[in-house]
């Protein structure tokens, strides 16, 4: 049977989180966006363990974040301890009278043991599976600056020749202008942005974000890479747009292109580069964009349940 423990008994058990999103000091930020924060282990294992928000009556995990999922002792769990926890879970969702559970796990770069194994169980006790969404990231222990197709490093040159740089910003006026990009990019592609450039800058407290502009000439933004540096090994990209008029100008190969080296001198293993998906509906151009750029295509599980 699963119970509620609290933060310091459940910490007690969990000293280390597989990605950010599940860390204490994230869910400390975003537990407003939720009706109440649960903290989940079975009764008499604590090879398991579920932070999750309760919103209108579901469990959620996550309820403010790209992706949730469970914490474990180690990631070489036993198949029937991950299927016993799924089991027990659907128990804690009847015995609490709640409506039922949504479930996203990471992408398999972040445990492909346990993703294996949890969808698996997932699909076998009955849970539903929501059309996964794709995903991208790139491996750069293997990056040597040379590109799935040629075109990528023409246009970045293109850039070049435009005159257009790509640099780290800290001042607050570039990254104002930059959020407006991106602002302006995901609500001409019919997007919503749930974060403020306030919201996303507070994350600063929690864990090191890096801001990346591509400039013209005048000093206008024209491209933006947003990274949030959770992970040992693994950075992740928020946001990363252009301006969609001047597309044609390459703006997103350079920022592409001076990130991975970036990232690859600091001695980070892969940038996720997040979902090409919205919902289960693939962007066949941003899919092609990603894996012109060596990315790698995979998958990101959601699961839900109602009793």
């Amino acid at each position: 049977m699963l119970v509620e423990v609290s933060k310091k008994e459940y910490r007690r058990r969990f000293t280390t989180d597989p990605h950010m999103f599940i860390s204490e000091a994230f869910i400390d930020v975003v537990e407003n966006k939720c009706d109440r924060v649960v903290r989940l282990m079975k009764e008499d294992d604590s090879s398991m363990g579920l932070i999750a928000g309760i919103k209108d009556g579901v469990l959620k995990s996550p309820f403010s974040a790209p992706f949730g999922g469970f914490h474990y002792s180690h990631e070489y769990q036993f198949y029937y301890t991950i299927s016993n926890f799924l089991t027990d879970l659907k128990e804690y969702i009847r015995r609490e009278g709640l409506k039922g559970l949504s479930i996203t796990l990471p992408p398999d770069l972040y445990q492909a043991n346990m993703n294996a194994k949890l969808v698996n169980a997932f699909v076998k006790l009955g849970f539903t599976m929501v059309t996964p969404d794709i995903c991208n990231w790139v491996d750069l222990k293997n990056f040597d600056g040379k590109w799935a197709k040629y075109v990528v490093e023409q246009n970045c040159r293109k850039a070049v020749k435009h005159g257009l740089t790509w640099s780290m910003v800290n001042d607050r006026e570039s990254m104002e202008e930059g959020y407006k990009v991106i602002l302006r990019n995901r609500e001409e592609q019919g997007r919503k942005i749930h974060m403020t450039l306030d919201d996303l800058l507070a994350m600063n407290w929690i864990v090191p974000v890096d801001f990346f502009c591509v400039k013209n000439t005048e000093d206008n933004v024209l491209g933006v890479g947003v990274f949030y540096r959770g992970h040992e090994k693994i950075v992740q990209g928020i946001f990363m747009g252009d301006d969609l008029e001047k597309r044609n100008l390459g703006i997103m190969n350079l920022m592409y292109k001076h990130c991975f080296y970036h990232y690859k001198n600091m001695e980070v293993d892969y940038i996720d580069l997040g979902t090409s998906s919205f919902e289960g509906e693939p962007n066949v151009g941003l899919i092609r964009f990603k894996e012109l750029h060596n990315c790698i295509t995979s998958l990101r599980y959601t699961f839900t349940w109602a009793p």
